[in-house]
């Protein structure tokens, strides 16, 4: 079995050529964009044209993956904060059972 790619859902061209005044106009329809980026597997800058309608699902995945690594470093920094919560809660706890047992009172 063939497959093709279809043509657009809005009936139009990503580009077209057409002369108007004796002059070629290119026509780019404005969902026909650049997506620039890096490459995951390989790390080098890429810039590739397509329409966005059809970017939308990778898009959309790169933004699920975007949003967990910050849940992650935010759960990561939230960790950190009780650790250090625990550790000053401690210290203060010492040094009031200290002050208890000196018998000295703060005036």
């Amino acid at each position: 079995m063939e497959t093709r790619i279809a043509g657009c859902p809005l009936g139009a061209k990503c580009e077209e050529l057409k002369a108007e005044q004796g002059k070629t106009v290119l026509y780019r329809c404005p969902w026909y964009v650049q997506v620039r980026g890096v490459d995951v597997n390989t790390g080098q800058e890429t810039g590739t044209w397509g329409c966005a309608i059809a970017w939308m699902p990778a898009l959309m995945v790169n933004t699920a993956n975007e949003s967990r690594k910050g849940v992650a470093a935010t759960e990561s920094f939230r960790n950190e904060m009780v650790k250090q919560g625990t550790q000053t809660q401690q210290v203060l706890r010492a040094a009031a059972h200290e002050t208890l047992l000196q018998g000295k009172i703060c005036e």
